[in-house]
């Protein structure tokens, strides 16, 4: 009898550590929807006011895009060409770091055509210092459309006929995204061809981590701290110097962080801001961290309102407890929908980028 029930004991044991030992398999990330993605204005010879002189001192021609849709969508592998049909005159956009190729909802994105080197050399298709160049001169002469594709070369958006088009004029959407092609009274790279402002965003908390052993984030040292990712969802930067951070919603004027150092506390327009949570009471190191087994955070403007704030835990709170080296995270920035990023799966966290 004991026989039995030792060999009982055993297999329970082992199937016991299996089931322990398996990790919850994330579910796979969606897949891009191009379908959003617009050529929305293009130039063949910029003369003033110049958006990019290359390095032989040429200004570039430049191609914009838009998202009309209302997810963040990441362009690195979708096609672009101003000779539609010939698949060897097309150009893939490259894959970059920092979120350069990632469009956020009613965004834009500008590739630089035709640059040259400081020897006069093309330079080739590529991602460098931050901006997309793509090794295609547009001529008003020669050409006549520009066209965008998904990366299985499937045809996403087309322009309309630009050939004539005046030197120093642009090409592009009445309304953005939608409207009609016109030659603009103004160039507007960037923004809004109505030349309307700048959207105005908000600052919103967008993903955190509050139990790191793995993850090396913007501005730690490698010291694996807890951190708190602020998202801006406007396509005008926000300098956050002054703003406080807090793990108590009744205390939001906890941590101020520093108004002496724009450059470190301005949250670029659609862009991230990584706030370490370790404790030490420097920058963007607050004088707290965060507890793996559930609490709150919380941002706060004018440290008396809280702006924005959450409990997190196993159950019953606002949010999931990410747990370690697991973050809670938004599905999709700035989205409504919150998920939990796993470390070793097909979506982990993302500390100072995107997201999606």
């Amino acid at each position: 009898m004991k026989k039995y029930f030792f060999i009982t004991a055993i297999m329970a044991l082992f199937f016991t550590g299996c089931v322990k030992d398996e990790m919850p398999t994330a579910p796979a990330p969606e897949p891009e929807d191009y379908s959003g993605i617009v050529i929305n204005e293009l130039i063949t010879k910029d003369t003033s006011n110049v958006y990019f002189t290359d390095q032989s001192g040429k200004a570039c021609d430049w191609v914009e895009l838009y998202n009309k849709g209302s997810k963040a969508v990441n362009i690195a592998g979708m096609w672009i060409t101003d000779n539609p049909g010939t698949e060897a005159d097309y150009n893939q956009i490259p894959d970059g770091s920092d979120n350069v190729t990632t469009i956020p909802p009613k965004g834009f994105v500008v590739l630089i055509c035709g640059a040259k080197d400081a020897g006069g050399n093309d330079v080739p298709t590529s991602i460098i210092d931050g901006k997309i160049f793509i090794n295609m001169g547009l001529s008003s002469s020669k050409d006549q459309y520009v066209a965008i594709y998904t990366p299985d070369k499937a045809e996403v958006d087309k322009s309309d006929d630009f050939s004539g088009l005046p030197d120093d004029k642009s090409f592009g959407r009445s309304t953005d995204g939608t409207g009609d092609w016109m030659i603009m009274a103004n160039k507007t790279p960037g923004a809004p061809n109505d030349g309307s402002t700048p959207v105005e965003g908000t600052l919103v908390i967008n993903e955190f981590m509050a139990s790191n052993d793995s993850w090396d984030v913007p501005g730690d040292n490698g010291d694996q701290p807890d951190w708190i990712e602020i998202y801006n969802t406007g396509e005008t930067a926000i300098d956050m110097g002054g703003w406080f951070v807090s793990d108590a919603l009744d205390t939001p004027n906890k941590y101020q962080i520093p108004t002496d150092n724009a450059s470190l506390t301005t949250v670029p327009a659609h862009g991230f801001l990584v706030i370490i949570c370790d404790g030490t009471s420097e920058g963007l190191h607050t004088n707290f961290k965060l507890n793996g087994g559930g609490e709150e955070i919380a941002i706060s403007k004018d440290g008396v309102n809280v702006t924005e704030g959450y409990t997190y835990c196993d159950t019953g709170c606002d949010l999931p407890n990410p747990g370690k080296d697991n973050s809670t995270g938004r599905d999709g920035d700035g989205a409504a929908t919150w998920v939990v990023f796993q470390k070793d799966s097909s979506r982990e966290p993302t500390p100072g980028t995107s997201n999606n």
